[in-house]
């Protein structure tokens, strides 16, 4: 008799299942990529991939989305961005997935080794390059802007890893009026907000961080002990610094710059493919709603512990151990004594974070 009333019950689920899959097919279908050519540089076309949801009701015009893919300047594609892009147009963006030439790539490609007495000029070649192009890719939507309906005030920029390094650099850039992007956008122009997944600021000639203007709102997600892209700052004197969220998002607090800080405790690199979560996605979302349709000038810190490992990474730092770096990898005690790092691997960067599960404050609100 149980059987009997449990079937039909567990047929309606199936057939809502199905029918809920069905209308996200559909609402996948609804969105159309379209690529173009925004510039040729080194021998390359350099293309970026426009994706609009023709069914989404909006009057005047759309914020815009531009991702910038990861893989250490060596490899990766637009493409990996696909579910994320597909996603904010949904959202009523018009979502873009940018190439950028890969420096490291076209540095080991002209046969040249890079080891400890070129690092820093290596990196520093590859993250201009990539910022160069995401500049470009910027101005061209800017040109785009009348003809396309974009709102050239609510550009936001995202990244993993290299692409989150290229993206958070620009934005310090942007804010310095550095030549490299002084002359390819308007003076007016900044992104609205800018997402690193597992980025930083990385520079050379300096070790400190000094903003001539107030950057945008920043929206972070890393991962405490990332053995790639420090959490906080790592520097090799005046010669080259890598800045992460630890150092810079309380500058902006400083700034009174509103904020969305994600900080995973205990995670590694494995941070830099958050954009793909959907649920770190609906914090994006939920983020922009609150400080750009309702104003709210927010700084929100958010702690997650457990979130995961990428033990993949061991073949990365055997590498960097091969480059003379042996002292940034050996194992080292953080200062509550956890140890090393729990798939052992020693992290490059031993860091601490407080560990408050979630706590936010409000600048002054402008309704």
């Amino acid at each position: 008799m149980m059987d009997k009333l449990l079937f039909p019950f567990f047929r309606c689920l199936l057939l809502s299942f199905l029918c809920f899959m069905s209308q996200k097919a559909l609402a996948a279908d609804d969105v159309t990529v379209t690529t173009y050519t925004y510039a040729e540089k080194d021998g390359q076309e350099l293309k970026l991939d426009v994706y609009v949801d023709s069914t989404y009701q909006h009057e005047g015009t759309r914020p815009v989305m531009i991702f910038s893919f990861g893989g250490s300047w060596k490899h990766g594609s637009r493409e990996v961005g696909k579910a994320m892009l597909t996603d904010f147009a949904q959202h009523g963006f018009v979502a873009v997935g940018i190439d950028y030439r890969l420096g490291i790539k076209q540095i080991e490609d002209s046969g040249v080794k890079i080891d400890a007495s070129n690092f820093g000029e290596s990196y520093a070649k590859a993250i201009t390059m990539g910022i160069e192009d995401l500049v470009d890719a910027t101005s061209f939507l800017i040109q785009k802007a009348d003809e396309w309906e974009l709102d050239t005030a609510r550009f936001v920029a995202c990244g993993s890893s290299a692409g989150a390094i290229n993206t958070a650099t620009a934005e310090y850039l942007i804010c310095n009026r550095h030549p490299l992007v002084a002359g390819r956008l308007p003076e007016s122009f900044n992104y609205r907000a800018i997402v690193p997944c597992a980025g930083g600021i990385w520079m050379m000639g300096t070790d400190t961080l000094t903003w001539e203007r107030k950057p945008c709102m920043f929206i972070d997600f890393h991962g405490t002990r990332d053995q790639l892209v420090p959490y906080g700052k790592m520097a090799m004197g005046k010669l080259f610094a890598a800045f992460g969220p630890e150092y810079y998002i309380p500058q902006l607090k400083a700034m009174e710059v509103p904020y969305s800080q994600h900080i995973y405790d205990g995670a590694d690199h494995v941070i830099a493919l958050i954009y793909d979560n959907p649920f770190a996605r609906q914090d994006i979302f939920s983020f922009l709603r609150r400080t750009i349709d309702r104003k709210e000038r927010l700084m929100q810190v958010v702690h997650e512990e457990n979130y995961g490992t990428a033990p993949s990474l061991r073949s990365f730092l055997d590498t960097l151990r091969g480059m003379g770096f042996q002292k940034l990898i050996a194992p080292t005690i953080s200062p509550e004594g956890e140890g090393s790092h729990p798939d052992g691997i020693a992290p490059l960067f031993t860091l601490h974070a407080s560990r408050s599960t979630l706590h936010s404050s409000f600048l002054t609100p402008h309704y």
